[in-house]
């Protein structure tokens, strides 16, 4: 292990003063810089944040052990600086940034003049500028603080210290002054004063002084390219909803995290979730896959395209095969959803050439699994038969068992439509069985779509009739909408059953299956999962 890296406290010189910082934990390497500026780091320590990352907590030049301020010091530059310096001391090619507040700030500048060292940002409670309207908006926030909740004559003091503005000549009077008015800094600091109350005891401030305090990065945010997280609390007075909003337009493909019952301090108002959106930006990828899914599968096409092209602009910045195939996967099935079946398959061609450039079987799966699609949906059967079992190969080679049944799920419909009646039947059953017996309960509406085709094929246009409404009950009660593959089924086998029975018997049959729960409509018991 690279011993500027090991447990514990570390210094260096750097520019005359010494730069002291704390490791603790495991895991990919993450700075902590706390705000201010001229607070001091300890309130920003997190043992669940070391579960995760490798934590090196940044003790701000002019603070604790890393002093003194250098002569001219600037409000933003001067700890930007002083940042370089650790990550070059740390020998990590890329770190993950955790800035908050007044660190954020220094994390924002970091992140556009150094792209290539970041590999994930963290802006918490932060703003993109502070020029006069961002002060001003920060003030009658402070003085509408009293009448927001509980506190009384404590919470007006509170006021009345923040907004103070007698000068301050020592660190201790700074220190008072901060813990006087911290109580405005929370979303409800009185109901739970008993939880905040240690923080607000054990925080300390140095007196540090610029000539400006004045920074606007909303226009150079654009060169930020490495996956970014702003955190924001709802009730966060001074870097509050407005500035967190900026950030996010201004950083292309970033995630915005409202954290509603929280002011400036969400880590220990709702740790919980603080965490989760601090752990999107270590598993970005992932997070971003899930969004873009859930997003497509509700139905916002317009909202998957503006996400898939921030993920690839994003990725193809940083290099980042991953996102890149992401992005243009999602892409392909908005165009598989309109009907456009040539544009569909050109994306998804180019997806997975950027994945088997990348020599990365995973990403492989889902550029694999649009194209057998548009087979399907292009009536080229045979062709879309071998690239099912293709994608049933790999996805058995990787280890992923859920979509293994999903592909398979799919050749049975190919199976069907080739004349193979017994074939699917038998290929449908197994893939029931499969879903009851691993839980997988999120498939259930797709078992619906399984069983009305094989009932029209079978001729038993009552029963495909009650399966459409099952399917029809199982995706709304799931907020979501058919894939195009499978919707397609489903308009098939509802046109086929209206026809043969009649709108009377149809409607009937259907509204029975929309209320058929999942085991009696398949005559299955879960399983022990």
């Amino acid at each position: 292990m690279n011993s500027d890296l090991s447990p514990g406290t570390h210094g260096f010189q750097h520019r005359g003063t010494t730069q002291t910082y704390h490791v603790a934990g495991e895991g990919p390497v993450m700075i902590a810089h706390s705000g201010g500026p001229g607070v001091d780091h300890s309130y920003l320590r997190s043992s669940r944040l070391e579960e995760h990352f490798t934590m090196v907590y940044v003790e701000p030049v002019g603070t604790g052990g890393s002093r003194p301020l250098p002569a001219g010091a600037t409000y933003v530059d001067t700890y930007v600086d002083f940042l370089s310096a650790i990550v070059d001391r740390l020998g990590v090619p890329r770190v993950h940034i955790l800035g908050h507040s007044h660190g954020g700030l220094v994390a924002q500048r970091f992140a556009f003049l150094h792209p290539e060292r970041v590999a994930g940002l963290v802006l918490y409670s932060s703003t993109p500028v502070t020029d006069a309207a961002f002060w001003a908006a920060a003030t009658v926030a402070a003085d509408a603080y009293p009448g927001r909740g509980s506190g009384g004559a404590e919470a007006r003091a509170a006021r009345d210290a923040l907004n103070d503005e007698s000068p301050v000549f020592t660190d201790e009077e700074k220190t008072a002054a901060l813990r006087a008015g911290l109580p405005v800094y929370f979303a409800d600091f009185w109901g739970r004063r008993e939880e905040f109350e240690p923080l607000r005891g054990a925080v300390r401030s140095w007196r540090v002084t610029f000539e400006t305090t004045a920074v606007d990065y909303r226009a150079d945010l654009a060169a930020v390219s490495a996956p970014t997280v702003v955190i924001c609390g709802r009730h966060d007075f001074i870097c509050g909803p407005v500035w967190a909003e900026a950030l996010h337009r201004s950083i292309v493909g970033s995630r915005l995290v409202m954290l509603e019952d929280s002011g400036h301090f969400g880590q220990v108002e709702e740790p919980d979730r603080f965490l989760d959106a601090v752990l999107l930006v270590r598993d970005w990828d992932g997070a971003v896959a899930t969004e873009l899914r859930a997003v497509f599968r509700g139905g916002d096409d317009a909202a998957v395209t503006r996400m898939a092209l921030a993920e690839i602009e994003r990725a193809r910045a940083t290099g980042e095969p991953a996102g890149q195939v992401e992005g243009i996967y999602a892409m392909a099935r908005v165009a598989l959803r309109a009907g456009n079946l040539a544009r569909s398959e050109e994306l998804a061609s180019s997806a997975l050439r950027i994945a088997e450039r990348s020599g990365v079987r995973r990403l492989e799966e889902r550029p694999r699994h649009v194209l057998a699609a548009v087979a399907r949906l292009s009536g080229r059967h045979a062709e879309a038969r071998e690239r099912y079992l293709t994608s049933i190969a790999l996805n058995t080679e990787l280890g992923q068992p859920e979509l293994v049944n999903a592909e398979y799920h799919n050749l049975s419909f190919i199976e069907l439509r080739m004349g193979h009646l017994d074939r699917a039947r038998q290929l449908f059953a197994e893939g029931r069985e499969r879903v009851f017996r691993n839980c997988y309960r999120d498939f259930v509406p797709y078992l619906g779509v399984a069983a009305a085709a094989m009932a029209t094929a079978d001729g038993e246009f009552e029963r495909a009739a009650r399966m459409v409404g099952f399917s029809d009950s199982a995706y709304a009660a799931a907020r979501q909408l058919p894939d195009p593959d499978d919707a397609a089924e489903l308009d098939a086998a509802r046109a086929a059953a209206l026809t043969a029975v009649g709108e009377a018997e149809f409607a009937h049959a259907y509204a029975m299956g929309a209320v058929l729960d999942p085991a009696e409509a398949f005559h299955l018991e879960w399983g022990a999962c």
